[in-house]
């Protein structure tokens, strides 16, 4: 066995990880990487110490039309980003999985679901200056639902939703001085975008994805180890941390705790 995948409930991420690392394997370790910025932190270490590759299974930075953006972004297309709107929510009441509900086990709508705005956030504009959160939460302690803003030192505002409650339109909105790129639902699976620039043009980007996209994770985990990295570098280790701190910040805001 060279790679071990974890795909348990949150709160075993940190545990499982470094016991994979410590016995010199390969980790592609599911989304949230750990429970706090300070798991994810020794996550990190352990990686570097023992030699082996180490990857935040957020399975939508390895995806083809997330390439397209970053590149879009890269060669000013928009010019400079100013807004980004992005939603993520899902009617899961009738879900009886326990690791949504429990905080034992890292529940709720932000662990879960807000990740994925938190991270698309991070890769568009980069680390927050400030975060404003809001929740509603569950009869068992946990966030049904949050709502963030994060602003930036360039002026930037982020805007972004998560929901176990109800079903969002899960799109995503990039905005600049030239113009915006649309990520059509769900922009955190395979889908097209569209560019539309303020001189009337519009450029779309369709989706010709074939099969199912969590693919793509396991490919990046599988260069990496032929290239001997233990980063990749469309989801580096700093870039994991970072987000994990945004998340502690959102959780501190609103009152969010698991006991760590």
């Amino acid at each position: 066995m060279d790679a071990v995948y974890i795909a348990t409930p949150n709160t075993f991420h940190f545990e499982q990880t470094i016991m994979a690392l410590k016995n010199k394997k390969h980790v592609l370790c599911e989304k949230p990487f750990g429970m706090n910025a300070d798991e994810v932190k020794g996550m990190v270490e352990s990686s570097k110490m023992n030699n082996v590759t180490l990857l935040e299974g957020m399975w939508t930075r390895y995806l083809p039309h997330i390439d397209i953006i970053r590149r879009l972004i890269d060669e000013n297309s928009i010019g400079d980003i100013h807004t980004l709107f992005a939603c993520h929510g899902q009617d899961l009441t009738h879900s009886k999985n326990p690791r949504l509900w429990t905080k034992e086990l890292g529940g709720g709508a932000l662990l879960d679901l807000g990740i994925y705005v938190v991270s698309l956030a991070h890769m568009v504009l980069g680390k927050p200056k400030n975060i404003n959160a809001n929740s509603i939460f569950t009869k068992e302690g946990v966030d049904a639902k949050t709502s963030m803003i994060f602003t930036y030192e360039n002026g930037a505002i982020a805007n972004l939703s998560c929901s176990m409650y109800d079903t969002q339109p899960n799109r995503a909105v990039i905005s600049g001085s030239k113009g915006f790129i649309e990520i059509a639902p769900t922009f955190y699976a395979p889908t097209s975008i569209t560019i539309n620039t303020n001189d009337g043009r519009s450029t779309s980007y369709p989706n010709d994805y074939k099969g199912h996209g969590l693919r793509e994770q396991a490919d990046e985990l599988a260069k990496c180890v032929k290239n001997n990295k233990i980063e990749s570098q469309k989801m580096k280790h700093s870039e994991s941390i970072a987000v994990m701190e945004s998340m502690d910040q959102i959780r501190n805001d609103v009152g969010l705790t698991f006991g760590q």
